[in-house]
């Protein structure tokens, strides 16, 4: 009973110290990596480590935040106390066979927000959670093979207009710095509908998912940024949006203006290339929401 009570304190103390320090993380321009640099690295190689990138900001705009000497050194002393902790329960918690309990498995998603099947069938008919389930991890897969491999034409096919263009940007300044993220060894741990909503012809749905994977950046071959030999497990957020149905997009979705009913697919407002929106999902937005 005693060796419980320990154990609950020291994870208490682990998930506080692991909240704030993600919030520091953030506050102080941890690099990004994985498609749309979702993967947050240490700031202790020499991949631009005072730089902050995400598949949500204008990257490729000049825009850069850089951490302070205090801010990396606080950094530098949280990950010393995280890895203590993280050693102190790895000690304490041993099953039977004295093996230590997987950390992942700690920290399940929050199955509260999940969406029952009888409201995603309300939107989507003939619903199978297993098919799609498996049909978006496959997506996500495919998207991060594509990232990894420069392949332009499978994330056009598989992206918004909008993050297909981040990701172009961001894949272009690899290339500049000769640079490649590499992603292999995939897991997939879990995943639940969030939000569904169906606006005319359109439908979204937000998804979120975990993942474990290798994540490394190098550079002439060389591991620049991240680990070769071990995995992180990354929770994302992802968006994915369809047509269901013949309507044709009245509103253009860069700026919002109506469009014109000419044979034009460029918005005479903004200038915008406007491509019908697929009868397929693709993702519109992906977002890492933790990091371990």
């Amino acid at each position: 009973m005693k060796k419980k009570k320990i154990i609950n304190i020291l994870l208490v103390i682990l998930l506080l110290f692991t909240f704030t320090f993600s919030i520091t993380s953030i506050n102080t321009g941890k690099v990004k990596a994985d498609s749309g640099f979702d993967s947050s690295y240490d700031s202790g190689s020499s991949y631009d480590s005072g730089s902050s990138y995400d598949s949500g900001s204008s990257y490729g705009s000049g825009s850069y935040s850089g951490g302070s000497t205090s801010a990396s050194g606080g950094s530098f002393i949280g990950s010393i106390i995280t890895v203590l902790i993280i050693v102190g329960i790895i000690l304490i918690i041993k099953n039977q066979n004295g093996k230590a309990i997987s950390i992942v498995n700690l920290m399940p998603l929050n199955l509260s927000l999940e969406m029952n099947d009888d409201e995603v069938k309300k939107i989507i008919p003939n619903f199978d959670k297993q098919k799609f389930m498996q049909d978006r991890y496959s997506d996500f897969i495919k998207v991060q093979n594509a990232w990894m491999d420069f392949d332009y034409d499978t994330l056009r096919s598989m992206l918004t207009d909008e993050l297909y263009n981040q990701y172009e940007m961001q894949l272009d300044t690899l290339k500049v710095k000769n640079e490649k993220n590499i992603m292999s060894g995939f897991e997939f741990k879990d995943a639940m509908i969030t939000n569904l909503q169906k606006d005319n012809e359109k439908v979204t749905l937000t998804l979120e998912m975990t993942v474990s994977f290798y994540d490394y950046i190098t550079q002439n071959n060389n591991v620049v940024r991240g680990n070769s030999n071990v995995k992180i497990n990354q929770h994302y957020e992802m968006t994915f949006v369809c047509k269901m149905g013949d309507k044709k997009a009245d509103k253009c979705p860069n700026c919002g203006a109506k469009l014109d009913d000419s044979a034009s697919n460029i918005c005479t407002y903004c200038g915008s290339v406007v491509t019908s929106l697929s009868d397929k999902w693709v993702l519109s937005k992906k977002e890492s929401k933790r990091q371990r």
